[in-house]
């Protein structure tokens, strides 16, 4: 068995890996909120009974994602707040509870307040925001507060976890996660404001240039152990013929 080659493949296996995440990462580059993922190589050792020592194979163990704040930018609609700090948005979706940093929000015909894909967002009690045609003034106090026509309506619920890493993508900038939220501390809430994706395209796309680079090197590396097998097979007939 040519473990040369078994190794290589198990490298190319985690490249194509690693391009699918650079991919869903240069999409999100403009996705309010987003956080970039990366992936986490490490080797795995395998023996085999033709082999006096273990060989070690490449092994894409998991993605861990990009926490680092996004930049902010100002967008002047009442709606919009962007969390300066640590902290989620606490949304309500037919699947269940999500968390964002997406504070691209708006009002739904319903009158509650509702995330750009049109999911619930809900406040300190759990409970929807709800907005009527006759109010006019809205404002996001820096702690999350709703005022409405100088009347507090609500709290937005944000919330942190002690582990970031234990929440996953469930679409664009949603996350799930079964860890146990408390409240946020130290964060402001930026009225009028929008979080951007903290993905950096030229960051991505010369890693996606070295990707592109690795999978022909490893083609290139494989080719030349079969040609070299081809050679050794024909000079070992035409000695034993």
């Amino acid at each position: 068995m040519d473990t040369g080659i078994y190794v290589a493949l198990s490298r190319e296996i985690g490249i194509l890996r690693d391009v699918d995440v650079t991919a869903s990462n240069l999409a999100n580059l403009n996705t309010t909120g987003f956080q970039g993922d990366e992936l986490m190589f490490t080797d795995f050792l395998s023996s085999f009974p033709s082999q006096e020592n273990n060989v070690a194979f490449a092994n894409d163990v998991s993605t861990f994602r990009n926490t680092q704040q996004g930049s902010m930018q100002q967008t002047g609609s009442a709606l919009d707040a962007a969390i300066e700090g640590p902290g989620y948005f606490v949304i309500q979706t037919p699947l269940g509870l999500r968390y964002t940093r997406n504070g691209n929000f708006k009002v739904n015909p319903n009158g509650n307040l509702v995330t750009s894909d049109g999911h619930i967002v809900l406040d300190t009690s759990s409970q929807p925001i709800s907005f009527d045609q006759a109010d006019k003034v809205i404002q996001i106090r820096d702690d999350g507060t709703i005022n409405v026509d100088q009347s507090d309506r609500a709290t937005l619920k944000i919330v942190q976890f002690s582990n970031q890493q234990l929440m996953h993508h469930v679409g664009n900038a949603l996350y799930s996660t079964d860890a146990t939220p408390r409240p946020a501390e130290n964060f402001q809430v930026l009225s009028g404001v929008l979080e951007r994706s903290n993905v950096q395209p030229f960051t991505e796309l010369t890693h996606m240039l070295y990707l592109s680079r690795s999978i022909q090197g490893t083609i290139n590396y494989i080719n030349a152990i079969y040609t070299l097998e081809g050679k050794a097979s024909d000079t070992l007939a035409k000695i034993y013929s």
